[in-house]
């Protein structure tokens, strides 16, 4: 069989187990429809978020960051939907729930799942910063693009383990979830109910030769923040150079230094760590 074709059984695997495709809670289910309501109140959203305390306690302690902290602290969790957002909210609400998917009681699936989730982060809070500087994007609805592109990858290492010899080859394991990881994403998008046009960037996943737009869209937002996401790091070799990448062509003058790397990542390099702090302490 070919490597396709051994590829394919194992999506199909992914596909029929409902047990392996994971589930949104019912509260992030509930508090999603409630802010597509155009009733939806500050009020009604935190009655919502205060039926799950570990929820709860995050979208504060999101609240309270540096990021979001313009003068005194929000008193309760009213206040800090208020200052967060509605939509925002809801995005930061989803990327906490994602968190619990990278988890496995197996302790390699459980670090491997770690690791992945880890550099997911890296790249969402590069996608946050990039889109709140750029005009026509919705930071914190980047910031959830960036981190679950990555969304496929505990479903596709739980099949992948019983493959050993995928599993265990490093180069195959990986290929194997380039190669799935955008139809699991669209699968499991479909699943939780988002849009065709997310579901559309999460097909963008590793696409690097896309060119849609002539302008930057979001797929783009998130193809630049992986690429830089992964500087220092083995895989970078694997990624194709800048001037051959559209997405990166499209970036402003203005956002990059001479030689073609992200002022953000320079001026912003204390906020990228206290972000990856605050994101990671959802765990």
């Amino acid at each position: 069989m070919t490597t396709s074709g051994v590829y394919a059984k194992i999506f199909l695997a992914v596909e029929s187990d409902e047990n392996v495709l994971p589930a949104l809670p019912e509260i992030i289910i509930s508090l999603r429809k409630k802010l597509n309501d155009p009733d939806c109140t500050i009020k009604i959203a935190a009655d919502v978020l205060k039926s799950d305390p570990g929820l709860s306690a995050y979208i504060m302690r999101i609240s309270n960051s540096a990021r979001y902290m313009f003068a005194s602290p929000p008193r309760d969790l009213e206040a800090a939907v208020m200052r967060l957002g509605l939509a925002s909210t809801a995005s930061l609400a989803t990327a906490h729930a994602a968190r619990a998917m990278f988890n496995s009681s197996d302790p390699k699936l459980r670090k491997m799942m770690m690791d992945s989730y880890h550099r997911a982060t890296r790249t969402s809070i590069l996608c946050f910063l990039l889109a709140e500087r750029l005009p026509g994007f919705d930071a914190e609805e980047a910031m959830l693009a960036g981190l679950l592109q990555d969304i496929a990858i505990p479903p596709l290492l739980m099949k992948l383990a019983d493959r050993p010899e995928i599993f265990n080859d490093e180069t195959r394991r990986k290929q194997c979830i380039d190669e799935l990881a955008p139809k699991v994403n669209a699968l499991i998008m479909k699943h939780w109910g988002f849009d065709d046009a997310f579901i559309a960037v999460m097909r963008a996943r590793k696409q690097w030769h896309r060119d849609e737009h002539e302008k930057l869209d979001m797929a783009d937002i998130v193809l630049i923040a992986r690429w830089y996401s992964l500087m220092g790091t083995p895989e970078f070799s694997e990624c194709p150079e800048f001037e051959k990448i559209p997405a990166l062509q499209k970036l402003p003058v203005s956002e990059l230094t001479a030689d073609h790397s992200l002022k953000l990542l320079e001026e912003s390099r204390q906020e990228i760590i206290d972000l990856e702090n605050t994101l990671h302490a959802a765990a």
